[in-house]
């Protein structure tokens, strides 16, 4: 800050300090000093005759200019005074992340409060300089639209109803108005108005906004300016993807190229899994395939051109990592991710579209430093003073979970594209059948490969849509889940169960709604437990056999209870599949995992998805046996699959987790990474939700966890290269009642997530009765186990005692076996 005061005095120039507030009262502090110095000098010099200018005397004798004024800067340094030097500061007091100036800075600027300004007329002007004629009328139906959309809709943090976006409309009604002569200028406006708000408004107040529209502008309904090559272009790119045709998501794609020609940063917002990322990966696509004469007017500029994407999570890296920082030791400049990135494109020499995705949540600490560059100037300005322009053929996407800790001032510089839940499942279980279940049925030889795709369908049309209202209306998980959450884990359990072996080319309609049913019930019931004084697990086991009777489940029991049997083809008790074990007495208690009915079905869970490389969690409370079950699988891995295990905890830094991560994997070919030779990684993370949040709720080693599932990377801390991380996959642990409580939902949705409660009346018997059953030839052996486990059975309703009880009397029987054998 002392150089630009300097250099702003050795110049003669104004300088426009923007967000000024955003600095910390320290170097606030200072920085009333530093501007002092050039007031200072500039008070002297004004006391001069003819403020050190040349002027004319009273005797008409002509004065010069004073050759040569300087002034002693704060930090010592003499710099010349050049006439005009001048600063100003433009801020928002109150936001987050803002501080209040200190009394001796205020004194150096005068103040002036800006008021809102009047809309109506600003309208009116810009409509007149757009072209529109009847300007006064339409600049009147506009305002009065805006002034009742803030009042009636729902409030929204990403709706913006301000300057901002009033111009952003008027430079696209009057682009549309040129387009063609002899159009009805309220009809342009209208089409304008709709078109450009359409895409941020939710799906509840679509009703209200289009009701007001049409309200102001009576019989006046044009259609939509649409690029019918283009949709189809996109439609054809949609199918090569695997993805789902669907009208909804085509005019989400066209409707992001229509924001993209009109703004250089967008935000994509929505639920999590409600199909943003896709919607710019098609759009992408769609680009460089091209179509003939384009109507689309981003598509005009790109053309058949090749897009360059290059995604950063802002939240997997500190602020100074993303944008650059001076090391005050050296005064060496370290770049950032985005800086780097940023300018390396802006580099590179043709005109081809470049995108720089920001994927991660938003927070008031490192989006706000974006906001030179999401106005008008483009501009990234470095502590460096280096300069980065965006350059026209680029441009900003940030997919982000909401606006939350955004001020409007950030708000207010992007376009907003908002893509509604909707019935976006219906989608993903559309993709998903033609991906995974046309495959399964041509490897399994049936004659028919669409047989077993159209009954799953018709299941999914049957059963998901009453079971996901009543998730919504009577029920609460363990932990939040979203509804993508569930429909990803009853794909991803059809997909473990639906092989050859399990379901032939000669199996019928009633044993595939067998399985279904069972992955149903896993899917939307895996993670219900007893919670606030209400047992959901037994209520969604009286609900699901009262609404589903077409398989008929054995009255005994629960649904947890059974399993499809793939030789019988019926369900079977999990318990059938708890396998007896000996206890070792030499080896400590705690050390031994002893299989009951439940953990038998959530260790088949975690085998299948083990075995499809998909990532799990099991939550529960403290000392339920989640880390002994994972511990249990891992130490039975096959020699072609290796673990390593990590244990968050409050104090956990994303820094030293990368490295953790990092250790065991060794360099393939480019920036491939992976565990060595050919086998399979399983990073087990225990504690996830443990490490501390920062003020805007969120955690950095979650953000690298997501940016691993999501985009299978992570960047070099130090070289600030793409890492491609390969042949891996994580299981997790996490206690509900511990940590943060939750984590991130964009991370959440995806693991498959099931609840782990404490073992029942059988599984305690079947717990209890190992341990029992030790050596007769070791009777002090015998004896002690018989005290441990009354003593263990005596307090087990508090399981934080558990293990000090079985270690103290592992302790105590090794004792006791020493004295024996002395004798």
């Amino acid at each position: 800050m002392g150089d630009i005061f300097k250099g702003l005095a050795a110049s003669g120039s104004w300088g426009c300090f923007d967000e000024f507030n955003r600095l910390v009262p320290e170097v606030l502090s200072v920085c009333s000093v530093q501007y002092k110095c050039v007031t200072d000098a500039q008070k002297r010099k004004s006391l001069l005759p003819g403020r050190g200018l040349e002027y004319i005397d009273k005797a008409d004798i002509k004065q010069p200019a004073i050759d040569r004024w300087t002034f002693v800067a704060a930090d010592g340094v003499e710099m010349p005074l050049e006439e005009g030097a001048s600063a100003f500061i433009t801020m928002n007091p109150g936001y987050i992340g803002r501080a209040e100036l200190p009394e001796s800075l205020k004194a150096l600027f005068r103040p002036i409060t800006v008021v809102v300004p009047d809309r109506q007329l600003i309208m009116e002007n810009m409509l007149m300089a757009e072209g529109f004629v009847e300007a006064k009328m339409l600049a009147k139906k506009f305002a009065s639209l805006y002034y009742l959309l803030e009042d009636l809709l729902s409030p929204q943090k990403h709706y913006d109803w301000g300057l901002r976006a009033i111009k952003s409309v008027l430079v696209v009604a009057g682009s549309l108005l040129r387009a063609e002569e002899g159009q009805v200028e309220s009809n342009v406006l209208f089409r304008a108005l709709r078109d450009f708000n359409v895409p941020k408004i939710l799906a509840q107040d679509m009703v209200i906004f289009m009701g007001l529209l049409n309200d102001l502008f009576p019989g006046v309904d044009p259609p939509r300016k649409r690029d019918i090559g283009f949709e189809r272009v996109i439609s054809d790119v949609t199918a090569e993807m695997k993805l789902t045709r669907e009208d909804d998501f085509i005019l989400r794609v066209v409707q992001l190229s229509e924001l993209l020609a009109i703004r250089h940063c967008v935000f994509l917002m929505g639920p999590t899994g409600s199909g943003r990322t896709e919607v710019y990966k098609v759009l992408a696509r769609a680009i460089t395939k091209g179509c003939d004469n384009p109507v689309d007017d981003y598509l005009k500029m790109t053309n058949r051109k090749e897009v360059i994407i290059r995604d950063i999570d802002p939240k997997s890296i500190s602020t100074q990592e993303l944008y650059g920082f001076v090391n005050m030791a050296t005064r060496e400049w370290k770049d950032g991710l985005l800086s780097y990135n940023m300018r390396e494109l802006a580099n590179i020499p043709d005109d081809n579209p470049k995108w720089i995705l920001l994927d991660g949540d938003l927070d008031a600490n490192w989006v706000e430093s974006m906001n030179s560059v999401m106005d008008d100037s483009r501009l990234l300005t470095l502590p460096s003073n280096e300069r980065i322009r965006l350059l026209p053929h680029m441009k900003m996407i940030f997919e982000i979970r909401d606006l939350k800790y955004a001020t409007p001032a950030t708000a207010t510089r992007a376009g907003i594209l908002y893509v509604s839940e909707g019935r976006q499942w219906h989608n993903m279980v559309q993709s998903w059948l033609e991906r995974v279940v046309r495959p399964y049925a041509e490897k399994a030889k049936w004659k028919d490969p669409n047989q077993p795709v159209k009954w799953l369908s018709d299941m999914c049309d049957k059963y998901v849509p009453d079971t996901i209202f009543e998730m919504k209306k009577s029920f609460s998980h363990i932990t939040p889940l979203s509804t993508m959450n569930f429909i990803t884990t009853l794909t991803n359990i059809l997909e473990g169960v639906m092989n050859p072996e399990n379901l032939s080319n000669k199996s019928e309609q009633g044993l595939f709604e067998m399985y279904f049913v069972f992955a149903a019930i896993w899917a939307f019931g895996g993670a219900l437990v007893e919670k606030d004084g209400i047992n959901y697990r037994r209520n969604f086991d009286k609900w699901w056999k009262q609404t589903w009777t077409t398989v008929k489940l054995p009255g005994k029991g629960t649904v947890y209870d059974y399993f499809v049997n793939a030789k019988t083809g019926k369900f079977q008790p999990w318990a059938e599949l708890v396998a007896d074990v000996q206890f070792d007495s030499s080896k400590p208690m705690s050390s031994m995992f002893v299989p009951t009915a439940e953990t038998s079905s959530l260790r088949f869970f975690l085998d299948l998805m083990v075995d499809l490389h998909k990532p799990i969690m099991f939550v529960g409370g403290a000392g339920v046996g989640k880390t002994q079950l994972v511990k249990g699988k891992l130490a039975t891995l096959s020699g072609d699959m290796m673990s390593l295990s990590i244990s968050f905890n409050y104090f956990t830094d994303v820094a030293s987790f990368q490295k953790v991560l990092e250790s065991p994997l060794e360099k393939k070919a480019g920036v491939n990474y992976g565990p060595p030779g050919t086998k399979q990684l399983i990073y087990f993370v225990d504690d996830l939700n443990m490490p501390k949040l920062d003020l805007y709720e969120t955690a950095m080693p979650i953000s690298l966890i997501r940016q691993h599932l999501g985009w299978g990377h992570w960047f070099d801390r130090n070289k600030l290269t793409q890492k491609n991380i390969n042949n891996t996959q994580y299981v997790a642990c996490m206690n509900p009642t511990a940590g943060s409580f939750v984590i991130n939902p964009r991370l959440q949705r995806l693991f498959m997530t099931l609840a782990m409660d404490f073992p029942g009346q059988d599984s305690l018997m079947t717990i209890y009765g190992t341990f029992l059953q030790v050596s007769k030839h070791s009777p002090p052996a015998y004896l002690l186990s018989c005290i441990a486990c009354a003593a263990f059975m005596c307090i087990v309703a508090s399981s934080a005692w558990m293990q000090l009880v079985l270690h103290a009397c592992q302790v105590q029987l090794a004792a006791t076996c020493r004295k024996l054998a002395q004798l």
